[in-house]
């Protein structure tokens, strides 16, 4: 059976402030593929998130919602540089079915 969870798709400046990075938060997963932007570039458009994702093998759920935005600040660091995150809700560009792994692997 397909795995039914909300898969979210975030951007995020890497911790040393060198560039963006658009990644999949995968379930139960420890490391997710990432896909960098030089923060010398600007904030990435739309058009190069989505491509970020089509490369990540992912695209947008839903067409007319795009990214929701949000500050955070560092964890540890209240008081300190804020964060911005972008965050949105992705699918897999080829949904797998556990069930036909399981088939495929005999």
């Amino acid at each position: 059976m397909p795995d039914t969870r909300a898969i979210r798709a975030h951007m995020i400046q890497s911790y040393d402030g060198t560039e963006w990075q658009v990644f999949v938060a995968l379930p139960d997963e420890a490391r997710w593929p990432t896909v960098p932007f030089p923060l010398a570039d600007g904030i990435p458009t739309l058009r190069a998130r989505t491509t970020a994702l089509a490369d990540l093998g992912y695209t947008l759920l839903d067409g007319e919602h795009t990214w929701d935005w949000m500050e955070t600040v560092f964890e540890g660091d209240p008081d300190g540089t804020v964060s911005i995150v972008a965050t949105t809700t992705v699918a897999p560009t080829h949904p797998t079915d556990d069930a036909d792994n399981d088939d495929d692997a005999t």
